[in-house]
């Protein structure tokens, strides 16, 4: 470790996380494998309890007060540390700040705080920045990196938080049960045989179609490596979320397969093609022990979707076939993304994909999120996450009343134009899949009357 610390012991990393290390590595960009999500926090916070809430749950979990070192023969281990010091805080107090100002300034922060990366054999990989913007309202910026740490862990945390606070307020223990440690996912995965799993990937990647650039003729951009990254959004209306949502549940698929299927489409149209292979974001609790539903740390896995376009069975049932292929996959999601590209056979140093889902299914609960929790007259509201990403396009899905479509992608290779444009022909598709899910795949296209800009 970079400081005298206490160590108590060592225990190797889990495949995730050393696929997360070996990124880490060869990369020059701090905001690599970040994660930095924003809370609004209202009601008359009392800071320190707060700070000291977070401590206190940071210390409850091994591996956040882990670091990570490198023997010389390149092996690495995570050590965790009796006493973590505790994490950095940034306060600020922006009620005298003009609201367009404070907007500005905040985007500003947000991409310095990301450039700063972390020390990796210096724990804790958590930092916080608090900003108070009224009497009663403050605005939370948790900045951590995923090698301790996946958005499923999030309200996991957030809730013990609560707990510690009020219990800190009330002057009385929090008496939280004794958490699963990280270290006993990292046994259960060291032991199991990944035969059958590289069977499978190497049979469901076998001839896969080579993806093709979302954007034919890349922007000219140039910037500051941690602002590479843009971002845009749409919501559904209420009533198309409501519809889709039911029109999902009458045909047995969840939102993510409708969602997943619209965009394979989506790409299948552009590209002339009835073979196409996604990123999907996973949750990796599919397999192992049973209380890895509750496990804080890095489980989160991208895998690649193969999508065949069945164009004349009825949408509904090519969208049911869809989710039963990917429930196969369910055994084998801890796998990590290097090894699944070893496997993937020809052709070398092409990516799986190009684009990436990730459906927002981390356990949220509404009292929670919805500015309704009783955390000593304390709540809490999502305002948004950033994690760095090394394909062209991630889709944040985020569901909700109003269906929401994230779009962050490098503006080194797609302009914003061009990602208004997808987002705008995959909320058609979804339009067309809730309004009939009968009508025959071939019918499922964006209009043919507005071709995709050059960027």
């Amino acid at each position: 470790m970079t400081s005298p610390v206490d160590v108590r012991d060592s225990y190797p990393l889990s495949p995730v996380q050393r696929g997360i290390l070996r990124r880490a590595a060869g990369e020059t960009d701090p905001a690599t494998d970040l994660e930095q999500v924003r809370l609004v926090i209202r009601g008359r916070l009392r800071v320190a309890e707060f700070q000291q809430s977070w401590h206190r749950v940071i210390a409850r979990h091994e591996v956040l007060r882990s670091g990570f070192v490198r023997d010389d023969a390149d092996a690495a281990a995570q050590v965790a540390t009796v006493e973590t010091p505790p994490p950095r805080w940034h306060l600020d107090d922006l009620r005298t700040i003009r609201a367009c100002q404070r907007r500005r300034g905040l985007a500003e922060f947000l991409v310095a705080d990301r450039s700063q990366g972390f020390t990796l054999d210096a724990p804790p990989l958590s930092r916080f920045a608090l900003l108070r913007v009224s009497e009663t309202e403050h605005l939370l910026v948790w900045t951590a990196h995923h090698l301790v740490v996946d958005g499923w862990s999030l309200p996991i945390l957030l809730r013990e938080v609560l707990a510690e606070y009020r219990a800190a307020l009330e002057g009385r223990d929090a008496a939280l049960p004794t958490p699963m440690p990280f270290r006993d996912h990292v046994a259960w995965s060291a032991a199991h045989d990944l035969a059958e799993a590289e069977e499978f990937w190497r049979a469901e990647l076998s001839g896969r179609p080579v993806p093709r650039p979302l954007q034919s003729d890349p922007p000219d951009w140039s910037g500051d490596p941690a602002d590479a990254y843009g971002e845009d959004s749409l919501e559904l209306t209420s009533d198309d979320t409501y519809l889709l949502q039911e029109t999902a549940g009458q045909q047995r698929i969840t939102l993510n397969t409708a969602i997943q299927g619209c965009w394979a489409r989506l790409l299948s149209v552009r590209d002339g093609v009835d073979d196409v292979v996604i990123g999907s974001t996973v949750a990796g609790r599919g397999a192992g022990p049973a209380a890895t539903e509750t496990l804080v740390g890095p489980l989160v896995n991208t895998l690649p979707l193969r999508v065949r376009i069945r164009p004349d069975q009825p949408v509904g049932v090519w969208l049911r076939g869809l989710q039963a292929r990917q429930s196969l996959t369910r055994p084998f999601d801890h796998v990590p993304p290097a090894l699944l590209r070893s496997w993937a056979g020809p052709p070398a140093g092409v990516p799986l994909y190009e684009s990436v889902l990730d459906f927002e299914t981390y356990p949220m609960d509404n009292d929670l999120f919805t500015g309704t929790a009783d955390a000593s007259t304390l709540s809490v509201r999502f305002d948004g996450r950033w994690a760095a990403s090394r394909h062209p396009f991630t889709l944040l899905v985020v569901p909700g009343d109003r269906l929401g479509l994230h779009a962050r992608y490098d503006r080194r290779r797609l302009g914003p134009e061009t990602v208004v444009h997808l987002l705008g022909d995959l909320a058609l598709l979804l339009s067309l899949v809730a309004t009939d899910p009968d009508r025959p795949v071939s019918a499922l296209v964006p209009p043919d009357d507005e071709p995709y800009p050059a960027g």
